[in-house]
């Protein structure tokens, strides 16, 4: 069974000798190989230039043709198998937000989707493809992403297909899914090639098999849910044991508890492998389980800010490995939200951002607590209503927050830039440090003032 780790580098996309630590440790856990979703830092050349490293346009500087070749290296001195991923209708953002590709847009104020009824469209995603393949000659598989495309029959072409052809909207997909599936198959026949199962859900059994999607695809059916709320209905199952030989799951050990998490609590993701585990029990026995690939997302879409970064994550994707390496008839082990130094690879990084989790908390209940509320809310700010004596407090605790901010702030900062790029460390201190910084900061000023001035006779 494979067991296939992702890595979602549309965000914080990780340094070259960082990475060859986590494939090391990866190895060492139980899994079998890496999907690696590069987006926007692939270095694409040629009439693709704009969109990739080449022009720095995820601004991180990552990663050259010499870095994708190195990380290729480093997964097979491992043993890990290199899937990598490529987006291919839905999640487009990274191409679609360009000036020159705007006419692409299914709905023009979204970057989003692709439409798939222009052959310029094809066009673009076949020279993705075979730019991604040409720098693995001997990729055994290939991910063409496919999900969560959210607008379809948007552009008056796609409405006229939809509203002509036998299988409706979903033509519109199925009919682009197969010419991208054909291509790869005529670069590389023997390639296997992965989709995200979302979309063919609602689909009929007799559009799926008018399509012959067996021959072409195997769908990773993800569904990132701990145990009380996991559910595949078993119509489902009935569906693909129609239309696919083999299925892979898709789980998740980080980037599934919230678009601005910064923390991956372990039990949770745990959770979700044990409701997988009990799922495969359940599947038709006609249908083959290939493997499961552990997703590890940093966004939710090219606009969203980052999440759980993977050295936070990686206590999670050690525990969560070790749920696929059980025998059947054992028992799960006890949780532990901790590693070994030694198996910890961005241990700093990961303590800086417990800490800033627990120092943000210190400065919630001083921001939002009863001694601002009583003695120095936005009211009495406006009208000088205040005694010294009672703000004094607030004075000296946003004080000595700010001390320990701006302490954990520049080791915060240090630790990000050895393991990721510049924009993404920017962005991360930007996103969640900076924000509390300056609430703490402004509170501290407008309490020192007042502590310093005498009590109030009247309001303004």
């Amino acid at each position: 069974m494979e067991r296939i780790v992702h890595f979602d580098f549309k965000g914080a996309p990780l340094k070259v000798p960082y990475l060859e630590k986590v494939f090391s440790h990866i190895k060492s856990w139980g899994g079998t190989g890496v999907l690696i979703e590069w987006e926007d830092t692939f270095p694409y050349t040629s009439e693709l230039t704009d969109f990739g490293s080449v022009k720095g346009c995820g601004g991180d500087c990552m990663y050259s043709p010499q870095d994708v070749q190195n990380i290729m290296m480093c997964a097979k001195q491992n043993g890990l198998e290199v899937i990598q991923l490529i987006q291919t209708i839905g999640h487009m953002e990274f191409v679609l937000k360009h000036p020159q590709c705007i006419h692409l847009r299914e709905s023009p104020r979204s970057p989003a989707v692709l439409c798939p009824t222009k052959q310029e469209s094809l066009r673009l995603v076949c020279s993705l493809l075979q730019q991604t393949l040409d720098s693995q000659p001997e990729a055994k598989y290939i991910h063409i992403g496919a999900d969560e495309v959210w607008h379809s029959a948007v552009c008056p072409d796609c409405q006229r297909k939809a509203s002509t052809h036998k299988y409706k909207v979903a033509a519109l997909y199925l009919d682009h899914i197969r010419e991208v599936a054909l291509f790869v198959k005529r670069l590389r026949p023997d390639i296997t090639i992965l989709m995200w199962d979302d979309m063919l859900r609602p689909m009929s059994v007799e559009t799926l098999e008018a399509y012959n999607l067996r021959e072409l695809i195997q769908p990773v059916i993800w569904n990132y849910s701990t145990m009380e709320h996991f559910q595949i209905e078993k119509p489902l199952w009935d569906k693909y044991v129609n239309i696919f030989t083999d299925v892979w799951a898709g789980s998740a050990f980080k980037g599934a508890n919230g678009s601005s998490q910064v923390l991956s609590p372990v039990g949770r993701y745990v959770n979700n492998q044990e409701a997988w585990r009990r799922e495969l029990t359940r599947k038709p026995t006609s249908i083959r389980f290939v493997g499961v690939i552990l997703t590890g997302w940093s966004r939710y879409d090219h606009y969203a800010t980052l999440c759980e970064l993977l050295p936070v994550s990686l206590p999670s994707l050690f525990s969560c490995l070790k749920v696929w390496m059980r025998a059947d008839d054992c028992e799960s082990e006890a949780v532990s939200e901790v590693l070994s130094e030694n198996e910890w690879s961005g241990l700093q990084l990961a303590r800086c951002v417990h800490s800033f989790v627990m120092l943000r908390e210190r400065c919630g209940q001083l921001l939002h607590g009863d001694a601002v509320a009583t003695w120095l809310n936005p009211w009495q700010i406006k009208n000088g209503y205040t005694s010294p004596v009672q703000v004094e407090s607030v004075a000296n605790a946003s004080h000595a927050l700010l001390i320990d901010l701006k302490g954990l702030q520049t080791e915060t900062k240090r630790q990000l830039e050895l393991v990721t790029g510049p924009r993404s460390a920017q962005e991360w201190m930007g996103s969640f440090f900076d924000t509390i910084l300056k609430q703490v900061e402004e509170l501290n000023r407008v309490a020192t003032a007042r502590r310093d001035t005498n009590a109030s006779v009247r309001p303004f």
